[in-house]
């Protein structure tokens, strides 16, 4: 069983200079687990360490440490330094840190990379940044229609050294046609004489350079793949992306949707990282909106003044008829914007979303009519039946109105090519609050004969 890593350990070597246990170290223990203690180490003992260790080691945890720790380190490489790491990174891990560094550093690094190294980064940087040409690499193991098992093993052995991956192999004819592809397994046990041709898989599925990252991922997701293969308009191979590049996607979308239901606009960086200005900058804008829609709700209040007055007990539910429509909103909007990214919903699946809800609506409006009916007879049997059942039926009500709202918004922002996380989320309780609000006042005016 392999021993734990401990941080004060990591340091005691590093402190006392134990240069050939540090090297044990760092080919014993995960390289994960191992940057995340170089962080804590200071510029000087990285660069230590950087000195020390084997070049391909040193770069591989280069692109585990944090983009902060990633600009120290350039801004104080040497360019001989700089030139023999990107000789052991990939051309997409170089562009991953290269977005975030400032133009100064990016030039450094460019001057100090080779003329090859140079045409991979500029190919890769002139991709829109949500494109999948943007996410490739260029490093893949790639075999030619007419070569033998043999000449194509011959070919994994010489690429394979430079390769992301080499599990999947794809095959191009004379004009760099993608036209199959085979994996390495399906080579090993195959005849040295057997022709790639032969024994190739010519349905192949792939994704073009100008496709969106999310259509990239809804790929991988669909088929289950660990690396996919990039082509131009042309049908020509021009790279491909591995699952650790979608892994980062699937997250980044994740944070991004979770911030725009939260009326937060979309930032890069962590919460840690980010700064208070940039923080309160992505946070006022939908503030500010949702503040001033909610005159339209203070007006409907204003507009029923009156009966408030006859009837002060109605003001007390107001706040949770409308927290609990507010609720129900979010929850059918969250369901049915999840529906769009997972299951490709779309507006044809209106009426789909319509019947649902409604049906959904109807149960649990029927259970929380009967919950609250006994909450107001238990907690305020002062009030009187017939008040009781005004506040009940609101709720109904305006939980069937909050769950079809919910439901059809994103699927709304749709029609408009707006993004649903972004429109829906923060509109719906403002517009349920509304029509809860009305929703009571008319039900309170016709019953309670004000």
């Amino acid at each position: 069983m392999r021993k734990k890593l401990h941080k004060k350990v990591f340091k005691a070597l590093i402190e006392g200079r134990k240069f050939q246990e540090i090297r044990d170290m760092f080919n014993y223990y995960n390289m994960v687990d191992l940057a995340l203690m170089v962080e804590d180490c200071s510029l000087d003992q990285v660069l230590m360490l950087f000195k020390i260790l084997k070049r391909e080691i040193s770069a591989e945890m280069f692109t585990y440490l944090s983009y902060t720790k990633q600009e120290e380190l350039i801004n104080a490489f040497t360019s001989l330094e700089i030139k023999g790491m990107l000789e052991n990174l990939y051309s997409d891990d170089i562009v991953d840190f290269l977005e975030e560094l400032p133009s100064n550093l990016v030039k450094k690094i460019l001057q100090s990379a080779t003329e090859d190294q140079r045409s991979e980064i500029n190919l890769l940087l002139s991709y829109p940044e949500d494109s999948a040409g943007y996410m490739m690499t260029t490093d893949f193991v790639e075999l030619k229609l007419s070569d033998t098992v043999k000449r194509a093993i011959a070919r994994i052995k010489t690429q394979g050294k430079v390769a992301e991956t080499i599990s999947n192999c794809y095959i191009v004819n004379e004009n760099r046609t993608l036209v199959g592809s085979i994996r390495l397994r399906e080579i090993l046990f195959a005849d040295e004489d057997e022709m790639i041709s032969e024994i190739m898989d010519t349905d192949v599925i792939s994704v073009v350079t100008s496709d969106d990252r999310e259509e990239v991922a809804n790929v991988f997701k669909k088929y289950d793949f660990s690396v996919l293969p990039v082509v131009n308009d042309e049908k020509k191979l021009i790279g491909i992306i591995t699952a650790d590049d979608i892994i980062d996607v699937l997250l980044e979308e994740t944070t991004e949707d979770i911030q725009k239901i939260a009326a937060i606009i979309p930032m890069e960086g962590s919460y840690t990282e980010t700064n208070i200005l940039e923080m309160a900058k992505s946070r006022v804008s939908w503030l500010i909106i949702l503040m001033v829609s909610a005159t339209f709700t203070g007006l409907i209040i204003q507009g029923y003044e009156q009966t408030l007055t006859l009837i002060p007990a109605l003001a007390a539910s107001m706040p949770m008829i409308m927290s609990t429509a507010g609720n129900a909103g979010s929850q059918s909007s969250i369901m049915v914007i999840r529906g769009i990214s997972v299951d490709n919903m779309s507006i044809k699946d209106f009426w789909l979303v319509i019947w649902k809800e409604l049906k959904i609506g109807l149960v649990i409006g029927l259970v929380l009519f009967v919950v609250n009916v006994l909450r107001l007879m238990i907690f305020t049997p002062e009030v009187g039946l017939t008040t009781d059942l005004v506040i009940s039926t609101t709720v109904f009500i305006t939980i069937l109105m909050a769950n079809i709202t919910g439901g059809l918004l994103p699927l709304i922002a749709l029609i408009f090519k707006q993004d649903p996380a972004a429109m829906a989320s923060p509109l719906i309780t403002t517009i349920v609050d509304a029509l809860a609000l009305i929703v009571y006042f008319r039900l309170a005016m016709y019953f309670l004969s004000i």
